[in-house]
């Protein structure tokens, strides 16, 4: 489930002037330029409110590509600033880029817990919010999956935000809420859900269920349960053999404890709980 990264501290002003200055075009370089103290102010906003669980008080941009949007500036023109001088090589603020991507821990995408980062997400659409194109702390590294599969309903209310990486950390890292059930198929299949720590807020609650079904989790987790399933097969019939019955109980225990301690609401703390638990399983349903 999602990772927590430490909030980037590079400064918006500078890597905004970074990705202006490499434009070739005069006029479009001034007129970039001259938006950059509102730029910053939109970063400060940005900030403060996302500390605070009300980015989804900014209001979205809902004019067209070609409409001005800030200054003398269009909607399009500060979109492209993120793909056209921050994403493409040999631009300098390709090196911000980067290093973005390179803050993913062990390269997983912090969203799904699953995938490989292979791209920057912005937790704002520049679609809707173009401001916010360049601005580090609204560029998370992300998986491919996560960054064109999420949601694109844009959050109206506290609870409808997805989890933010960024800043969003302590319940929901340390406290389990996701959870898994073993489904009595052939082959075995497991299904997963959310079940929120009674002691939560309202709105805690909310957003891990947003954040669950934003990125289409339920189904990317059984997946990755089915394979990881398949591979069990061998390996229990061994214990089995050797240990018994309470052998396979054990080795499956032994398993959850393990990933608990990793991350407690990976996939995988969630599947083998309820491998652990299930006696249909245990008893020869992974046969």
């Amino acid at each position: 489930m999602m990772r927590a990264i430490d909030a980037p501290d590079q400064d918006p002003c500078w890597v905004y002037i970074t990705c202006v200055n490499s434009i070739a075009s005069y006029n479009l370089r001034d007129r970039l330029a001259a938006l950059t103290n509102s730029i910053c102010i939109s970063a400060v906003d940005y900030q403060t409110k996302a500390s605070t669980n009300q980015l989804f008080t900014l209001l979205p941009c809902l004019c067209g590509n070609s409409d001005i949007v800030m200054g003398e500036v269009t909607k399009k023109e500060l979109k492209d600033l993120y793909s056209s001088h921050m994403v493409a090589p040999r631009k300098p603020g390709r090196k911000v880029y980067d290093y973005l991507l390179s803050r993913a821990p062990l390269g997983r995408c912090p969203f799904c817990g699953i995938g490989q980062v292979s791209t920057l997400d912005h937790y704002l659409p520049k679609a809707r919010y173009p401001q916010f194109s360049v601005v580090p702390l609204n560029l998370v590294p992300s998986c491919k999956d996560c960054n064109t599969g999420k949601s694109n309903a844009i959050a109206v209310t506290a609870g409808s935000q997805c989890l933010h990486p960024y800043f969003d950390q302590q319940n929901f890292i340390n406290d389990q809420w996701l959870f898994a059930e073993v489904a009595h198929t052939a082959p075995t299949t497991i299904k997963f859900y959310v079940k929120e720590p009674v002691y939560w807020d309202d709105v805690s609650k909310e957003r891990v269920r947003a954040h669950f079904e934003g990125f289409k989790l339920r189904s990317r987790y059984s997946i990755e349960a089915g394979d990881q399933i398949a591979c069990l097969r061998d390996t229990l019939c061994q214990y089995r053999e050797i240990l018994g019955l309470d052998g396979v109980k054990q080795h499956l225990e032994l398993e959850a404890r393990a990933q608990f301690r990793q991350h407690r609401n990976s996939w995988q703390t969630a599947m083998f709980q309820a491998l652990a638990c299930s006696d249909w399983y245990c008893n020869g349903g992974y046969m």
